[in-house]
């Protein structure tokens, strides 16, 4: 495979973007060049944003743009600390850093989530990883978001079972509906694994109500995983699994929530909230996996298991969503699924890889989608994305325009990094006043309890 840097960047350092020229065997992967690609106005140099800090997928908004600053949220790998990184986008500087909860806990599920509230100063909520009744969290100064007030605790109205070790609560999100003045924190429950919520009528300053959100529908409860979307100021979109791919061939499904009702995809009733909570089997099924709990010898996870990773909305407030499959511990692919406003058309868009590390046999580095054109899309993988063949140890970053009629055959990926020394993964793409900026994590990661990362990316867009 021969290198080749762009005229525009001789000379310059090993973060900038370069061209691929692939063998004859494999479609050419692209680099990005100035005026081209998804993005033609992107910075081609790499910024590093945040030194050791590192995140899941499964707690959002974990990353914000507001008043002009990058206001990035995670985890320290090295101390546990819970941090807030503060990136000024139009002075290309990193603000500092603030520790909202200092020697926490060395876990990756911790991260803090934010919320604009409506005097421009932020509410911040962290929780740790199944192993306490209670949440934390934090409000900013107005116009210093390196500012923070003393750590709060909100205490669930529960009790919990010393003899389960994650039972209490975990992955915290926060989206509001603005008809009923309510800020909510969804997250996971331990004792039945389920999602639940809380919310606030004081824009984060107390939280109260606990209700049960999603159930499960197996004899032994499972595990659903949640991610959400901001559709509009009053409607909320929930893309989840049945379980853990672990244990079990996961389907993936898609269901709206204005606050008093779910909805399916073409906007017609699923039920009201106060008749019970979302059930899968009743939501739009948008891949079914092999719903079984057999797994082979030598598999990680239940083979044709698929597993929720982004969901965003168009300008037509159609629903995106992308999500990993595995087959194997050495073959996993990403897949995208759109709605295309009487149906959902769902397709493989690249190879995934294999399993990122072997404990954690469903682990990708996993697929996002842009918030504002869900058709520009970011994976991390360290193999072929169209092909499937092996090309590094570590993982790269790609990007591509992903239109309707595309296959994991016909996308033209574009290379964001090349010849890594170090894993990209777990991307991420944010926009707001005029800016998009796509971040990942950059590091190693044996484990989401042990990772040394810092959080890396390029602006997309200027205002």
């Amino acid at each position: 495979m021969n290198i080749h840097l762009p005229s525009c960047l001789a000379g310059a350092f090993s973060g900038c973007l370069l061209f691929l020229t692939a063998c004859s065997s494999r479609q050419a992967l692209h680099d990005v060049p100035a005026n081209t690609g998804p993005y033609p106005q992107m910075d081609l140099m790499q910024t590093s944003f945040v030194e050791d800090l590192g995140w899941c997928w499964y707690q959002d908004p974990r990353v914000i743009i507001h008043n002009g600053k990058l206001i990035i949220g995670g985890i320290s790998g090295q101390s546990g600390d819970i941090r807030v990184g503060v990136f000024d986008l139009a002075g290309g500087k990193l603000d500092g850093v603030a520790v909202l909860d200092a020697a926490f806990e060395i876990d990756d599920h911790n991260g803090p989530v934010f919320h604009v509230r409506d005097d421009g100063s932020l509410v911040a909520v962290w929780a740790e990883h199944g192993k306490e009744d209670k949440h934390y969290y934090a409000i900013s100064s107005k116009d210093n978001y390196l500012s923070w007030s003393e750590r709060k605790v909100m205490q669930h109205d529960f009790v919990k079972d010393p003899d389960n070790y994650w039972g209490g609560v975990t992955y915290m999100n926060l989206y509001s509906i603005k008809k009923q003045h309510r800020l909510y924190n969804f997250f996971r429950m331990g004792s039945d694994l389920n999602p639940y919520f809380v919310y606030s009528e004081d824009d984060g300053a107390t939280w109260g109500h606990r209700s049960h959100f999603v159930a499960d529908e197996f004899d032994v409860h499972q595990r659903p995983y949640m991610r959400y979307n901001q559709v509009n100021d009053n409607l909320i979109g929930l893309f989840f699994s049945d379980a853990h791919p672990r244990q079990y061939g996961n389907s993936v499904y898609y269901a709206g929530f204005d606050g008093e009702a779910f909805y399916k995809a073409d906007g017609s009733l699923i039920n009201y909230f106060s008749d019970g909570p979302l059930v899968a089997s009743d939501t739009d099924k948008i891949y079914q996996g092999s719903e079984t709990t057999v797994k082979p010898e030598g598999f990680g996870s239940v083979p044709n298991a698929a597993w929720s990773t982004d969901v965003e909305s168009d300008k037509n407030e159609h629903p995106h969503v992308a999500y990993s499959l595995y087959l194997s511990n050495s073959d996993q692919r990403f897949r995208m699924a759109r709605w295309t406003g009487s149906a959902w058309h769902d397709r493989e868009v690249a190879y995934a890889g294999p399993s990122l590390y072997e404990m954690e046999a469903s682990y990708t580095g996993l697929i996002a989608l842009d918030p504002e054109d869900p058709e520009n899309v970011v994976i991390s993988t360290n193999v072929h994305p169209n092909t499937g063949d092996f090309l590094s140890e570590q993982y790269e970053i790609y990007i591509a325009k992903v239109k309707e009629a595309d296959d994991v055959s016909s996308i033209d990926w574009q290379s964001l990094t090349q010849n890594s020394s170090e894993k990209n993964f777990r991307p991420i793409i944010v926009s707001a006043e005029g800016w998009k900026v796509v971040l990942w994590m950059q590091g190693e990661f044996p484990h989401f309890e042990d990772f040394n990362t810092r959080i890396v990316g390029h602006i997309l867009e200027r205002p």
